[in-house]
């Protein structure tokens, strides 16, 4: 039994036809079963209820094991001080105020609806991928297209979030917040965490100051990201050598450097290596002045492509590390499906970041209609829910389909879907 189903017979109240009763004996009514919290405290805030005639207002607390309240150490803590009943699946322990008083105990083992438990039972044994897939037909498109929205919304957020926490860490300057999360996803994934790394090393406002000798930009990330530590075998290794012992030495730069171990070259094909990555994005930094209102004003998927038009410097059309010559030629510029990704997880979670922290809605509404506009990704997530009837039309839809398998489907969060709760409640009607 887990805390999640209880939550979902509380709210939806899924008991039998019978007079509710606590365990004291009392006549329990449920006028309203209050607003489900998502943060610390009580479970459910604001509750009506009505025992033996007399009407209590409060929270609800819910625990399969009333001995959790004392596991939890709830006593301690003053957020349940307003608690009017304890919802438990089995009452073995006692729970009483600061006064002393007994907190009145719901056990709800016998008291809910058989069917409800099977269709639970069926989600959590379930092994296929999406638990409630082959009954998605049943659902409405109305639930589904609210549940894309709710999902979307939540990911959008929180990917905008996160920016927010990094235009903090960067003392609110924008320009150095888009190139720190612009460097971070080009690692795109296995690398993220490395070029996070770089970006912290080397501040765009140094990069910039040099800008105008692009070479010295490809010495300061290539160097501190500690690419540059073998001997130099062409004149473009010496040239970026020479560079970045001045640069290193002038910026105090050396004992931050990093080390070869932190990139991972293992399984990526050669335009995905961080080496082909790191001379994209010094040609990106070397050719777009201001990072930030450039990207704020992107609008579609092909005005951002011809926009990072820049092709990396020459050593890079026929290497793809440092002293390996390619076999076959490599392209200049970035890929259209890396841009999309840029597009997508960048310059859209942007746009809506700064809408969010100027207050100003036409940012985040652009940042929406850019994604309607994208077409729909095609990843190991997306093509989980081919084959079921749900929509992914466009990279709106993709990034809901994305969040709803990573955030509720992969973690068993069932209950707290709509898709899910739908499924239920259709099992139950039959």
């Amino acid at each position: 039994m887990k805390e999640d189903f209880l939550y979902f017979i509380w709210k939806f109240q899924y008991f039998k036809s019978i007079q509710l009763r606590t365990d004291q004996n009392e006549n329990l009514e449920i006028i309203s079963t209050g607003l489900q919290n998502h943060d610390a405290g009580p479970d459910f805030l604001n509750a009506h209820l009505r025992i033996n005639g007399i009407e209590w207002h409060g929270n609800i607390e819910i625990h399969v094991k009333a001995s959790d309240w004392k596991k939890h150490q709830h006593s301690q803590n003053r957020a349940y001080d307003n608690v009017v009943l304890h919802v438990v699946w089995e009452n073995d322990f006692n729970v009483f105020r600061k006064d002393h008083s007994l907190i009145p105990t719901l056990s709800i083992k016998n008291c809910v609806d058989p069917k409800i438990q099977e269709g639970y039972a069926s989600f959590r044994l379930n092994d296929d991928v999406i638990a409630c897939g082959q009954q998605l037909e049943n659902v409405s498109r109305l639930h589904k297209l609210a549940m894309l929205d709710r999902v979307f919304l939540e990911r959008i957020e929180r990917k905008a979030g996160k920016i927010l926490q990094q235009l903090q860490l960067s003392n609110r300057d924008w320009e150095e917040c888009t190139y720190r999360t612009l460097a971070e996803y080009f690692g795109f994934k296995v690398n993220n965490d490395a070029f996070q790394r770089l970006s912290s090393i080397v501040p765009i406002r140094l990069l910039k100051l040099h800008a105008y000798q692009p070479i010295q930009v490809e010495a300061f990330l290539f160097g501190s990201a500690g690419f540059l530590s073998d001997e130099a075998n062409s004149p473009y290794m010496k040239k970026l050598h020479r560079e970045y012992k001045f640069l290193s030495h002038k910026y105090a730069i050396k004992e931050k450097e990093m080390s070869l171990h932190e990139w991972k070259f293992l399984r990526l094909r050669p335009a995905n290596f961080p080496t082909i990555r790191i001379a994209q994005l010094s040609s990106i930094i070397i050719n777009i002045p201001h990072l930030c209102s450039a990207f704020l004003h992107i609008s579609s998927l092909e005005s951002f492509i011809r926009f990072m038009q820049h092709p990396t410097s020459e050593y890079w059309h026929s290497h793809y590390h440092f002293g390996k010559t390619s076999q076959k030629p490599i392209s200049a510029f970035i890929g259209k499906s890396a841009l999309q990704s840029l597009l997508v997880n960048v310059v859209v979670p942007l746009q809506f970041a700064y809408g969010t922290d100027r207050n100003e809605s036409r940012y985040k509404e652009k940042a929406i209609q850019l994604l309607e506009a994208i077409p729909p990704e095609n990843n190991k997530f997306t093509k989980l829910w081919k084959g079921y009837s749900i929509k992914n039309n466009s990279s709106l839809d993709s990034q809901g389909l994305i969040e709803l398998y990573t955030q509720y489907c992969q973690k068993n969060r069932c209950l707290e879907c709509s898709l899910g709760v739908q499924v239920l409640n259709s099992k139950n009607k039959h």
